[in-house]
């Protein structure tokens, strides 16, 4: 477990999960949680809300391991390190929030 885990994080902002489940890297502190939530739960909304919890309550800050992906907007210096890297928008198209047209139109 990681050095600095005390206990489950409850998250006052969303419904609660229905059942949660942790599993990990072997030989490392990399920890997934997945959340398991009622049918009539707004998934995508429990999910920012539980973001919000992570980032303000604990002061983590997601995404962590895997980067942006197309579910969490990426910060704005991010987003500008990513279009200069890659001015023509064809290698990672839509992550973090970007435009998801040939270069970044939209």
């Amino acid at each position: 477990k990681p050095t600095t885990y005390e206990s489950f994080v409850t998250n006052p902002y969303t419904a609660q999960p229905k059942k949660r489940m942790r599993y990990s890297h072997f030989g490392c502190n990399v920890v997934h949680e997945d959340l398991s939530y009622s049918a009539n739960v707004d998934v995508h909304a429990a999910k920012m809300d539980f973001k919000q919890g992570v980032e303000t309550l604990c002061g983590g800050k997601l995404p962590s391991e895997h980067g942006h992906g197309i579910e969490y907007e990426a910060p704005e210096d991010t987003k500008a390190r990513w279009r200069q890297l890659d001015p023509c928008n064809v290698m990672n198209v839509g992550i973090g929030g970007l435009e998801r047209d040939a270069f970044y139109k939209s």
